[in-house]
């Protein structure tokens, strides 16, 4: 015993902790790690005295066992440090650079040349903007990444409702206005927010969810409403794309609370149950909103198009089909894109790609995003950290979802949608939705070596008190 004892100096556990944690240089690591190997030596404390040994001497030879503090400290510094998502990076910079290049591209084309004076200079606008929204989007990605998820995740309800406020601002009219009915924005000076903007709730919902783990089956029902609340706003802009996307993105997140454990429920038939209620529920309200003439006159109008293959939505379809029709391997189909489509830069940005510079630049963008969403939801699927985890989920939701409605829309395999191509389609709101979603993901992939599968408020004053 003396012998193992000299080997530390006769220090006690705390001592070993404080000299072990030194040597890690996260400190959001720390409390966890210390949390860790207290909880060995403290077990190993207890088989040394169920062996005969009294408690000084179990705590010396368990703290023996341990090994040199500065060792074993610099070797889990290695491996608990925070890391940078490189690949992430890359494939947001070839993405954000392509963007730039392409709304360059349909500025100068020689096509603008007989538009008139007004347009010409809305099409320069909007391209200035796009870049100006790049620029300030790597700002707002990069902040978020340094604020680090778990503090968004603190404030989560508070932020939760603040987006629930806007949204029923934007669905009230108030300090905005609309288009064809439906609420477009509001804003504050240059501070505005749109429908889209509103999709940015969905990864703070898995925040929300992660407050009510092991809470049973009112803790539940507590989620279902923070859920359906944005849903019910959306719908009643009514913006039906936005309010679709959080719904489905939002019940995958709950579904794998669910799975995970995270309700002392039913897991299968409460996963039925949930999916069977949200797929069938919104169906019975639109039909009820059309037979009363809830809706307004142009959404009825589509509605019936998309069922009589007829006006307006079924004429760009067939459009977009035709066009899918000449596009080459390489180079300029010939089809008047920006002439007959409207949007061309937004909606059907993924057309113009294909109509101007062949299939191969569709092949190009289609492998650039698909590398995007399989990094995102790797990054969740292997992060230990479960807040983390729905977190990126809601995020890879969001990215997925608006790719897979823009490229099926955009070659006319579903009617028309509204929607965008993540960094390549013109619009604010949506450039700066995606990076703050990569920010996010940035920060969980941040810290995927730090955090534990489960964080508890009582981890984190830890530190405190092995006063280091």
């Amino acid at each position: 015993c003396c012998s193992q004892c000299s080997c530390n100096g006769g220090v006690d556990m705390e001592k070993y902790l404080e000299k072990l944690l030194l040597q890690i240089r996260c400190k959001k690591a720390r409390p966890y790690i210390a949390e860790e190997i207290k909880g060995h030596i403290e077990s190993q404390i207890e088989d040394n005295i169920a062996d005969g040994m009294s408690y000084e001497e179990a705590e010396k030879n368990a703290v023996a066992d341990m090994g040199d503090p500065i060792a074993v400290g610099i070797s889990l510094d290695k491996i608990h440090k925070p890391q940078i998502a490189w690949k992430l990076l890359v494939i947001v910079g070839i993405l954000s650079l392509l963007g730039i290049l392409l709304q360059q591209s349909i500025f100068y084309q020689s096509g603008y040349s007989n538009l008139e004076p007004f347009m010409q200079e809305m099409y320069q606008l909007e391209t200035e903007s796009f870049v100006y929204s790049v620029f300030i989007g790597f700002i707002l990605m990069c902040g978020i990444y340094f604020i680090d998820y778990t503090v968004i995740a603190k404030y989560s309800k508070i932020i939760g409702l603040f987006i629930i406020t806007m949204g029923i601002l934007l669905l009230a009219g108030f300090f905005g206005g609309d288009i064809n009915g439906v609420r477009y924005s509001i804003g504050f000076g240059m501070f505005r927010i749109s429908a889209p903007s509103l999709m940015f709730y969905v990864p703070i919902y898995g925040a929300i969810l992660y407050k009510y783990r092991d809470g049973g089956f009112p803790a539940l029902l507590k989620s279902i409403v923070w859920l359906i609340i944005p849903v019910f706003i959306t719908f009643r802009m009514p913006n039906l794309i936005v309010a679709i996307i959080m719904m489905i993105s939002m019940l995958i997140q709950i579904t794998v609370a669910i799975l995970k454990g995270w309700f002392k429920i039913s897991v299968k038939k409460t996963i039925v149950s949930l999916w069977a209620v949200f797929m069938f529920l919104p169906i019975m309200l639109l039909f009820v909103m059309y037979t009363f003439h809830l809706l307004a006159e142009y959404q009825e109008a589509r509605i019936r198009s998309f069922f009589s293959a007829s006006g307006e939505r079924f004429y760009l379809t067939s459009m977009l089909r035709t066009f899918s029709k000449d596009i080459l391997f390489v180079g300029n189909s010939g089809n008047d894109v920006i002439g007959s489509l409207p949007e061309f830069n937004s909606d059907y940005i993924f057309s113009y790609i294909l109509n101007s510079y062949g299939s191969i630049a569709g092949i190009v963008v289609v492998a650039v995003l698909a590398a995007l969403v399989m990094f995102i939801f790797g990054a969740s699927i292997k992060q230990k950290n479960e807040l983390g985890m729905v977190m990126g989920f809601g995020c890879g939701m969001i990215i997925l979802l608006n790719i897979l409605l823009n490229l099926l829309g955009a070659l006319g395999i579903i009617p028309p949608a509204s929607s965008f191509l993540p960094f390549l389609s013109i619009g604010r709101s949506n450039i700066l939705l995606c990076y703050a979603l990569v920010g996010i993901i940035m920060s969980i992939y941040r810290y995927k070596d730090v955090y534990p599968k489960k964080i508890r408020a009582s981890q984190v004053s830890f530190q405190k008190t092995i006063n280091i």
